[in-house]
């Protein structure tokens, strides 16, 4: 029986010929090709011709592989071997057919992986590069736009303390706003920038959360007020005073939260809710919610509203930049938070995130509330004490309004230099309190000068304080530069308040 299957299996995709040295078929069995005894070899396919022209070739066997048969309309992959006998030619021809396309289909198949695997690698550096492309785009822009913002925002408060009469004070404020809105903007999109490139890092520190809100709700009830709207703010009296985490990007999240709800909502109210979800160890959940009464987001357009720069079209509604959730999903995000929306077409939308945040211990609060004391109780010299600062910046617009507010305080003595190839030796020839130095200088750097200074043999100045301003104000640029030896480093733009704060908390008394 084996051996019928044997035979059934074996002469199915074989055929053998034996042909005379007329060229004419003498036998041909088992047959898968319609060959017929005393046909002619050349006329049942061309490649036969070859097969007849090695006849008196010194080689008695040859073989042929892949070779494509097409008889009586149909075509064969096969392989072929050609034997020399007494009687004649004998032909072998094995039908490969389905072993051919098999193989053809699994090196296609092989080969489109490949080219989709290059492609993908092309798609991705092509990613990369316009991702590299963007966040260079957004560093140079931001560090040209901080160092005027700068200049805008100390004059208007230098403005704000001279006498004006009341037309003049209005538009003042129509200055400071549109300089506050500018900065956040700015800070807003380097964030952004930070997120997408996996630059931003969360900094917690110990903070005064119930402050944050109360800082918040007055913020958000002028600006609900100025609109005609109602402000409402609420929180679950179990939520701590004082909390762990990180204040500004917190602060970030419902500040933007906020004025997308202020932004598209023209008549009714705006609510923030903070409930106490549950408390273990030192750890608490807190739930928080934005809640307004503006049009509402349908269902299919829910997720494009956290796309960056995307807006939905509001005919009443300010424009802005599309930032805001965007930057609110991404810091959510770090937080290992996520931001949920419930909202109904024409009668409003909620905007909630769930929050975790460590809970001080008593020794830790203890510790902040000495050193805040400290702090507070700390005076800079007295009536007759002044210091001698060296003030290096080549910005003139900067450097105006920084000598202005330098000197508005009567404690500085000022040097003035606006090339950084003249620090060290203005340093060595010179005692100074401080220095307070622009990163980007002609001919060298900041931080490249800060290191140099923090290896002269000299005590009293490689223990100089150094305050470095910056207009580049990527997390890394700033780590960069403590790392360099800078005791601080301010991003412009920065207020008069936090320069004179930071400059003092470096000065001996």
């Amino acid at each position: 029986m084996l051996k019928q299957y044997l035979q059934e299996f074996a002469n199915k995709n074989l055929q053998f010929l034996l042909v005379g040295k007329d060229g004419k078929i003498l036998e041909s069995e088992p047959s898968f090709l319609p060959i017929k005894t005393g046909d002619l070899i050349t006329d049942v396919h061309p490649f036969f011709e070859g097969i007849a022209a090695l006849e008196d070739e010194d080689e008695s066997e040859f073989s042929f592989y892949c070779v494509h048969l097409e008889v009586a309309y149909q075509t064969y992959v096969t392989d072929i071997q050609r034997f020399q006998k007494k009687e004649g030619l004998l032909i072998v021809i094995q039908d490969l057919t389905k072993h051919y396309e098999t193989y053809q289909a699994v090196a296609q198949a092989r080969n489109e992986s490949i080219i989709n695997e290059e492609l993908i690698v092309l798609k991705n550096a092509e990613l990369e590069e316009r991702e590299r492309f963007k966040n260079l785009f957004i560093q140079n822009f931001s560090h040209e736009l901080r160092n005027p913002l700068m200049s805008s925002m100390a004059i208007t408060q230098i403005l704000g303390d001279t006498h004006l009469n009341t037309e003049q004070k209005q538009l003042l404020d129509v200055l400071r706003d549109s300089n506050s809105h500018l900065k956040l903007l700015l800070e807003d999109t380097l964030s952004i920038s930070m997120i997408a490139s996996g630059k931003l890092e969360l900094k917690s520190s110990l903070f005064n959360l119930s402050k944050l809100l109360e800082l918040v709700s007055f913020t958000y009830q002028t600006k609900a007020k100025a609109k005609g709207l109602k402000f409402t703010f609420k929180a679950d009296k179990r939520v701590p005073e004082m909390v762990e985490g990180d204040r500004l990007r917190l602060f970030q999240v419902l500040t933007n939260l906020l004025d997308n709800a202020i932004k598209y909502t023209q008549t009714g109210s705006v609510e923030l809710h903070i409930a106490f979800n549950q408390q273990w160890a030192n750890k608490v959940h807190l739930h928080f919610a934005v809640k307004d009464t503006g049009p509402g987001i349908p269902e299919n357009k829910r997720d494009l509203v956290f796309e960056t720069f995307s807006q939905l079209a509001s005919p009443n509604a300010q424009q802005g930049t599309g930032l805001g959730l965007a930057l609110v999903k991404g810091l959510l995000s770090l937080m290992e938070s996520e931001i949920k929306l419930e909202s109904t077409p024409g009668t409003g939308s909620v905007f909630s995130f769930d929050l975790g945040l460590k809970v001080p211990l008593r020794s830790a609060l203890q510790s902040a509330k000495q050193h805040k004391s400290d702090a507070t109780s700390r005076k800079i010299g007295g009536p007759g004490r002044k210091y001698k600062l060296l003030l290096v910046e080549d910005d003139e617009r900067v450097l105006t309004v920084l000598f202005k507010i330098l000197m508005d305080t009567k404690q500085f003595y000022i040097d003035v230099l606006d090339d950084g190839a003249e620090v060290l030796e203005a340093v060595i020839q010179n005692e100074y309190d401080l220095i307070l130095m622009d990163i980007n200088l002609p001919n060298t750097r900041g931080d490249q000068l800060t290191q140099i200074i923090r290896e002269f043999p000299f005590k009293n100045v490689k223990q100089l304080p150094i305050v470095g301003i910056t207009a580049y104000a990527y997390e890394d640029h700033m780590k960069a530069y403590k790392d360099a030896g800078m005791n601080a480093v301010l991003a412009k733009p920065f207020d008069s308040e936090e320069l004179l704060t930071t400059l003092f908390s470096f000065l001996r008394k």
